[in-house]
């Protein structure tokens, strides 16, 4: 792993991407492409690939009141956008949880999300979570945890550990639709500080099951899930 944070790669590849307004080719020494060697670039596809998997462990419902005991497989796309790249990646993330109390939760997750250019990151994650009942329909949702990301492609590869804090709400609109929201602040070792806000939806097609999408914002990042989720 290189050394304080910054990419040594033995050799200098070739790639592509599409720059806004150009179209780029390949690119020598100092110019780079952020995506196979630029550290702020590594910063943003780190925060984006955490943040994201943090944003689907958001919790599960059934019509009979709000859960916190499931299993969620999820697609995921990233769009990492700025003055001067538009970069997508996309993937899947699995998350679970388990309810110990009516206000104490333990979640997992994974998420693995491929970029241009062959650039894959991996997030996986861990933690807790305490659920404050406003109303049988109604949570204030707080949780923090452990993440860990990392950064792969055909010539070298990183990865970054840290923290994280979120508080959110969980709300049930009908007994067959949810809404829930959070904001959240991420701190990894090298990539350093990341909040981001998320919003999404859950249609419930019965008690153990249910289907929606979300969208997270950071920064110039945002990830957009489509998933289900499974009750127990």
């Amino acid at each position: 792993m290189p050394d304080g944070g910054a990419f040594r790669p033995t050799q200098r590849p070739s790639a592509s991407v599409q720059q806004r307004g150009a179209s780029v080719g390949p690119v020598e020494s100092a110019n780079r492409i952020p995506l196979t060697g630029d550290p702020q670039m590594r910063q943003r596809l780190f925060s984006a690939a955490a943040t994201g998997v943090l944003a689907l462990a958001a919790g599960a419902a059934s019509a009979d009141g709000l859960s916190y005991s499931y299993l969620e497989p999820r697609w995921a796309e990233t769009e990492l956008e700025d003055d001067t790249f538009d970069i997508d990646g996309d993937g899947f993330v699995f998350n679970g949880s388990l309810e110990f109390s009516e206000t104490v939760h333990l979640f997992v997750g994974y998420e693995r999300l491929e970029f241009d250019d062959n650039v894959d990151v991996s997030t996986r994650l861990i933690g807790g979570g305490l659920a404050v009942p406003l109303s049988p329909r109604a949570d204030l949702v707080f949780r923090g945890g452990f993440v860990d990301a990392e950064f792969e492609t055909p010539f070298f590869s990183d990865d970054d550990e840290g923290t994280f804090l979120s508080a959110g709400a969980r709300v049930l609109v009908t007994p067959e639709i949810e809404l829930y929201g959070d904001f959240r602040s991420i701190n990894l070792d090298d990539a350093g500080d990341e909040e981001s806000t998320t919003i999404g939806l859950e249609f419930y097609a019965s008690d153990s099951f249910s289907v929606g999408p979300s969208v997270t914002w950071v920064d110039d990042v945002t990830t957009y899930t489509l998933g289900g989720r499974i009750y127990f």
